[in-house]
Order: structure tokens, then C-alpha cells, then sequence
């Protein structure tokens, strides 16, 4: 078992630092993991580890794992349920990028030339349970699909309603949607509602990869 770099005064087995969200950085190269943690660490309400030894996983217990596609092969989730997936973008095909959002459960996707502060907010908006996908590349997804992946279901949702799972698709909250679209707050949890069981979802996650195969 090794870990390396965990933020603490008090030595590795310290890993329960009330109030911090703590982030597991499980990256195929060990010298970006560690210049990612820098970064991340900057903000003190992170506590950082950087695995390079998956048995590590019975020491702590993260709310976040942050992964590239070369740690995706290694199963990450596997040893860590409980946690959320971040995906670290490194400027992967958008074919290959669509595929691994159809196959994997990801909270987040953010890439390299992220800003720092930026990085933190997407952090932040993850613990809250939102979605973060960068809005470049949300957009790029979107509107650049490639055409194996068939819109199939589309004519089940209104107009209204594939907007929403765009907004959704992109973070938004539902206060930010209902603004959005200048309908209430009920409203817009009444057509998430609508949506869940007409396309058969049970969370907010999985209508990330809903809007790429709707091509919304």
C-alpha cells in the first residue's frame, strides 16, 4: 500500500478533517497526479490523496475520485462505490469522450487548461450533487455528435423538456432552469419528474449521457 502527498499535519491515517471534502486523485501518471493535487489543495476546504496503489483504498474513504482514461482501465469505482467520478479531460476524441460518458457513471468532466479557480467551483458544485461538464465542451458534445449514436427517444420529450435535460446536462439547478425558461421552480421539478419516467432514469447524472444520445 502507498499513498503519497495527503494534506495533513497529523500523517496519513488522519483522513476524517471535519468539514473538508476529500479527494482521491487517481491518475495514470504519477507526476500530473501530483501537480493536480497542488492545485486542488489550494483551497483548504480539499483534503487531497494521490493513490498509486489501489489497496489503498481499505485507509480512506473519498467523497471524489479524479480519473483520466488510463486510470479508468485500473476500475476505480470498484474499490471506491461510494465515491463520485470526476473525469480529467486530456484532450480525448469526442467520439471517445461521448463513449465514455455512455459507459461510465461520471459526476464531472473537466479538462486540463481548466483554471484553477474554476476547478475548485466544479469540485464544489459536485459535492452539492450537481452535474459539471465545461460549458465549451458540453456545447461542442452536443451539438458535434457523432452518428452511430441514434436520437432515439427524442419524440417522447417535448420541446420544454429537452431543454431542461440540456440545462441539466450543463448543471444548471432547478431555480437556475426555471429562470431560465421563466416557468417556477415546481414547475421545472414537475417536468424532471415527467422526464425521469419517460425516459426511465432515476438521477440527475444519467441525463448527462441522455442529452448526447438525444443529440440535444
Amino acid at each position: 500500500m502507498h499513498i503519497t502527498g495527503v494534506k495533513t499535519e497529523r500523517g496519513i491515517m488522519d483522513i476524517s478533517s471535519a468539514g473538508k471534502t476529500r479527494i482521491l486523485i487517481n491518475l495514470g501518471s504519477a507526476l500530473l497526479g501530483r501537480a493536480l493535487q497542488d492545485v486542488i489543495s489550494a483551497n483548504p476546504s480539499f483534503e487531497t490523496f494521490v493513490a498509486t496503489d489501489s489497496r489503498s483504498s481499505h485507509v480512506f474513504d473519498p467523497h471524489h475520485i479524479v480519473v483520466d482514461v488510463h486510470a479508468l482501465a485500473k476500475d476505480p469505482q470498484s474499490h471506491w462505490p461510494n465515491a463520485k467520478m470526476i473525469l480529467i479531460d486530456t484532450g480525448l476524441p469526442e467520439d471517445e469522450l461521448i463513449s465514455l460518458l455512455l459507459h461510465h457513471k461520471f459526476y464531472g468532466v473537466i479538462s486540463t487548461d481548466t483554471p484553477p479557480e474554476m476547478f475548485s467551483k466544479a469540485l464544489h458544485t459536485v459535492s452539492k450533487g450537481q452535474i459539471w461538464i465545461d460549458n465549451d465542451k458540453i456545447k461542442a458534445l452536443l451539438h458535434n455528435q457523432p452518428s452511430h449514436l441514434k436520437p432515439a427517444g427524442r419524440a417522447n420529450l417535448s420541446k420544454k423538456e429537452q431543454d431542461i435535460v440540456a440545462f441539466i446536462a450543463q448543471g444548471l439547478k432547478n431555480k437556475e432552469i426555471a429562470q431560465r425558461l421563466c416557468i417556477s421552480e415546481q414547475t421545472v421539478k414537475t417536468h424532471i419528474s415527467r422526464i425521469f419516467k419517460k425516459v426511465d432514469v432515476v438521477s440527475r447524472s444519467q441525463l448527462v449521457p441522455l442529452a448526447l444520445k438525444l443529440r440535444i
